[in-house]
């Protein structure tokens, strides 16, 4: 569900998350090194089917941050199931054959004829709208759900983890994958342990129907009623031709309606496999005991397939691409330029390059832009959206003042731009860097911070190392390095400009 914010969110991880001052749990005295602490103290190994595994034992309190996660997103959707992967997070919440429901047997028979009516309607509706048998239909599947009611036990999972003393249990869905999240006592590690593995091992997709109708009020509300959510969308379809990162992740609205549940069962039983999961913990545990509690209970999940990457390239950007899209609405501009995801040395010296551009007050499109001239209100630059799976691009966001015109705020960008290729020293440089070094990131101070930051590199980079290693190519990046890929990828040929303008 987190598609534009997380990947915001997920940008600040990267650029100041690498450095904290922490007390080490195993040790009496500070940790100043997070890099080296993170080499020495997390544990990595993979269970027997395949699933990877990170455990960081931290002993600050009797608890656990707990997440299971899969490389598995909008991004791996055909044209049949997009959607899917933001659908079947609100899925797996409804339980199992044991799980939320009180007579499975029962249960199941009536699920089949739902399923049974629910595809006939889809694809007449889609063959022919007018059909005479689509209101009998319709009519048949409203009962057949009121007659399903008196079998569901609604949010199982919240009541069972609320009562363990559970908090903060909730997922996420994204371009490059899928996490589910909570936070439990250490003494509730094996009720988790089994929870889980039996949610992955066979989840019932009870209450499809219904759900995919919220999904779809879902989209009205969060995109369709939203200009900037709408801007957004068609800048992210028209700056990938080719590449799935086009679609969003919750689906278009014209497709959500007739997600098929065969085809949705199908995608995930092809896809959440142990082969494209992990299992991040960190808190209070026994590492050893740890481990065999979870090949006890994951590892016994079947193996399925390893996974493809994608064979569709974005083709090169030849030519600038623009739009304007008109509403009642403050004026709104995004810019986007491609460029290569990590580990290129490239993304690397784009995190710096937005960090130079708007990490802050004293930032050079803040200061000038928002402070100086008064040409906007706000003003942002980010790397790697929508995704970091595959090649993605460098976003600048902005929204101008009243009484300025989008274009005109559009050239004073490209403006503080050439300024930077000219300006750019060390001593900017060496700014960034110490930024990033003394900038703690609150959710680092937690188990979960720690717990999400860690699971996002390894899961979406299959190297969590990558977080480790990170300050490391920060500090050799130069001005040199920035104004290479300024140069090479800044290019209007290489640009795509969305532009919301207010109409009366």
């Amino acid at each position: 569900m987190k598609d534009f914010w997380y990947m915001i969110t997920g940008v600040i991880f990267t650029m100041v998350a690498v450095c904290m001052v922490a007390v080490s749990p195993a040790r009496s005295e500070p940790v100043t090194d997070v890099s080296a602490y993170l080499k020495e103290e997390v544990v990595t190994f993979s269970l027997s089917n395949g699933i990877s595994c990170l455990l960081l034992k931290r002993e600050l309190a009797p608890t656990l941050s707990l997440i299971t996660s899969f490389r598995v997103g909008s991004a791996d959707e055909s044209y049949d199931t997009m959607g899917a992967a933001h659908l079947l997070e609100h899925m797996l919440f409804k339980g199992t054959d044991k799980i939320g429901t009180k007579n499975y047997a029962k249960e199941k028979k009536i699920l089949q004829k739902i399923e049974a009516v629910g595809e006939t309607i889809d694809r007449l509706s889609l063959e022919n709208p007018d059909n005479v048998m689509l209101p009998k239909l319709k009519k048949q599947l409203k009962e057949l759900q009121k007659q399903h009611k008196k079998y569901i036990v609604h949010s199982p999972y919240d009541s069972i983890y609320t009562r363990a003393g559970g908090v903060g249990f909730n997922a996420s869905t994204s371009r490059d994958k899928t996490a589910y999240y909570i936070e439990l006592p250490s003494t509730k590690l094996e009720l988790w342990a089994r929870l889980e593995s039996e949610r992955i091992r066979y989840p019932v997709l009870r209450e499809f129907y219904l759900e995919r109708n919220t999904v779809y009020e879902e989209r009205l509300m969060r995109y369709e009623s939203s200009p900037v959510a709408r801007l957004f969308e068609n800048f992210t379809a028209l700056s990938f031709l080719a590449h799935p990162y086009r679609h969003p992740t919750i689906g278009w609205k014209s497709n959500i309606p007739y997600l098929s549940i065969s085809k949705i069962r199908k995608f995930y039983y092809d896809n959440y496999t142990p082969e494209n999961m992990n299992i991040t913990i960190v808190g209070d545990m026994n590492v050893k005991e740890t481990r065999k509690l979870l090949e006890k209970h994951f590892g016994s999940l079947p193996r399925g397939h390893s996974q493809q990457a994608i064979a569709i390239k974005e083709p090169r950007q030849n030519l600038e691409r623009r739009f304007v899209l008109k509403d009642q609405a403050n004026p709104y501009l995004v810019i986007g330029w491609h460029k290569p995801t990590a580990p290129s040395r490239e993304d690397y010296v784009f995190d710096v390059v937005a960090s130079l551009l708007s990490r802050g007050k004293s930032s050079r499109l803040y200061s000038s832009l928002v402070m100086d001239k008064q040409l906007a209100s706000s003003v942002n630059a980010w790397n790697g959206y929508p995704g970091s799976r595959y090649d993605n691009l460098f976003v600048i966001a902005a929204a101008p003042v009243h009484s300025v015109e989008p274009r005109q705020l559009e050239k004073a960008i490209y403006d503080e731009i050439d300024r930077l290729l000219k300006e750019c020293s060390n001593k900017d440089i060496q700014r960034v860097i110490n930024s990033t070094e003394s900038s703690i990131v609150f959710d680092m101070d937690t188990n979960m911070g720690i717990a999400r930051t860690l699971n996002y590199y390894q899961t979406v980079f299959q190297d969590w190392w990558y977080f480790a290693n990170y300050l490391d190519q920060v500090r050799s990046i130069t001005c040199e390095d920035v104004r290479k890929v300024m140069k090479e990828y800044l290019v209007p040929g290489n640009r795509i400009v969305g532009i919301l303008e207010k109409t009366e």
